[in-house]
């Protein structure tokens, strides 16, 4: 046998049994992807047990397992912009697993709502489109979807007031969440911003955003603050606000930063 013969049988025979350990891998990934979504239907079970509306989405949650996986994934040499992309399209696949979820986006000029919703979220999840933020507020606070995606817009602080006010019947709406969360080079986001509300209060990540509106002199102005809602009497009080000047929008998670 030749020296390139013998070079061409040893590279085959190396080459193979690598292909063989990616083809057991990559059933592995499938059975721990079943697995995962037994458990996520369970906890769906559980909840429906326990709980007349029980609430299936938890972007805290959400925010502190991709941190997690940021974390964890270092300076490996797989892109992390990858990777968390990868968990954004299980999350809410998952989720939906455990009750209804669906997505209400406005179609605004330049469709960054929409842009942002397929980035985001699962290909999966049921989706409609709507001609503007009302109709997106509207099919939210009426059930008929679970979230609402906007072109984020904080030069219309009376609009936030009119749909953050409860209604008759005590539901209002909540910003949960800012878009892009994943904050660094991933290929295919809108370079503005995206809000999500939804009609459930957000619970704390632990490294979150708050919007406020404030209204000082009958002028109205929506604030970011620094920290969960929590932080807003601390923060009213520094700023020489009483609390009824100040009504609190939703708070949501800081981004995942990521190098370039």
């Amino acid at each position: 046998m030749t020296t390139d013969a013998a070079n061409k049988q040893a590279e085959a025979a190396e080459l193979d049994k690598l292909r063989a350990e990616i083809d057991r891998l990559d059933q592995e990934l499938v059975e721990r992807i079943h697995a995962r979504s037994k458990v996520a239907m369970e906890v769906g079970e559980v909840k429906k047990r326990y709980s007349d509306n029980p609430v299936f989405l938890r972007p805290g949650r959400e925010a502190s397992m991709l941190r997690r996986a940021a974390a964890k994934h270092g300076n490996h040499p797989f892109p992390a912009s990858s990777l968390l992309r990868i968990w954004r399209e299980i999350i809410p696949a998952v989720t939906s697993l455990e009750g209804d979820l669906s997505l209400a986006i406005e179609d605004d000029a330049g469709a960054v709502a929409r842009e942002h919703a397929q980035v985001h979220y699962a290909v999966s999840l049921d989706r409609e489109h709507f001609a503007d933020r009302d109709a997106v507020a509207e099919a939210v606070l009426s059930g008929r979807h679970t979230l609402g995606i906007i072109r984020a817009d904080i030069n219309d602080p009376n609009w936030w007031q009119r749909i953050t006010t409860p209604d008759a019947q005590g539901r209002r709406l909540h910003v949960i969440l800012q878009l892009p969360f994943i904050d660094g080079p991933v290929g295919g986001i809108p370079r503005d911003k995206a809000w999500v509300l939804a009609a459930f209060a957000p619970e704390a990540s632990g490294q979150d955003v708050t919007r406020v509106l404030v209204n000082q002199n009958d002028q109205l102005s929506v604030i970011e603050v620094a920290g969960d809602d929590s932080a807003i009497p601390a923060w009213a009080e520094a700023q020489g606000y009483d609390m009824d000047q100040v009504h609190v929008l939703g708070f949501y998670p800081e981004a995942v930063r990521l190098s370039a």
